[in-house]
């Protein structure tokens, strides 16, 4: 991935997470140039974003108050890379017989093994490599789920090369690919899709409204507006949960 792309997406999902347009500084750049020289790889760097502003908004604060500069995201992704560098060490070394991890095997030794994780992100991969030729003529679209399917296809070829995956974090790095993945084929949609199906979930949820938080409320719609796009592309969802 060139510098370009790498400082576009950093940039991209850094505003995105924060909620409001920002115009990213020249200390900025200098920032994600340091990374990305680093070897830090792109989805580690957007997942340290993802946990730091994870963070931000689980503090009471001002409603007005958001961070200001990609600095406030540095430690995270720092973090996240030496967490990353950490399951590659010794993995082409002979596994010894004192309990060391054993590759192929997720980090929380009861989740999907790596082989499986590999044939779940192939299998996505092939559906949005699928998808690409129903949507000429939707730019927008296209380009979101080529994007996507791009740093699938990186995170592949960063875990063939890990002896231990963490589910966790690769879960974490669906769930960014995901919203990008939605909001892409969410303009290829014919324009009363949206509308309807919203309509069909409110009604369903009427009885629980006012039972539920708001924001509870807020994410089963949004979950179930996603379930829909998802079902109108024939394509799967991007989360381990989904097998």
């Amino acid at each position: 991935m060139n510098y370009y792309n790498y400082f576009t997406e950093v940039e991209e999902y850094f505003v995105r997470r924060r909620g409001k347009h920002l115009y990213v500084s020249p200390l900025d750049w200098s920032l994600i140039a340091t990374w990305r020289d680093s070897g830090v790889p792109l989805n580690v760097a957007l997942r340290g974003i993802d946990i730091a502003m994870d963070s931000y908004y689980s503090r009471p604060r001002r409603r007005t108050e958001r961070p200001g500069t990609l600095f406030y995201c540095h430690d995270a992704v720092m973090a996240e890379y030496a967490r990353h560098l950490d399951a590659h060490v010794g993995e082409h070394e002979p596994e010894s017989d004192s309990g060391g991890a054993q590759p192929g095997k997720s980090s929380d030794g009861d989740g999907p093994d790596k082989e499986s994780i590999l044939r779940f992100l192939n299998s996505r991969i092939g559906e949005i490599d699928c998808l690409r030729s129903k949507l000429q003529g939707r730019e927008t679209a296209v380009e979101a789920i080529e994007r996507v399917a791009g740093r699938l296809r990186e995170i592949v070829r960063c875990l063939e090369n890990e002896a231990l995956v963490e589910t966790e974090s690769v879960e974490r790095d669906l769930g960014i690919l995901e919203g990008i993945l939605i909001a892409g084929l969410r303009t290829a949609l014919p324009e009363e899709k949206p509308a309807e199906w919203e309509q069909e979930a409110r009604k369903d949820l009427k009885l629980y409204k006012k039972r539920l938080p708001k924001e509870t409320y807020e994410k089963i719609l949004e979950n179930f507006l996603r379930t829909k796009v998802h079902r109108h592309f024939n394509i799967g969802e991007l989360s381990l949960f989904h097998f």
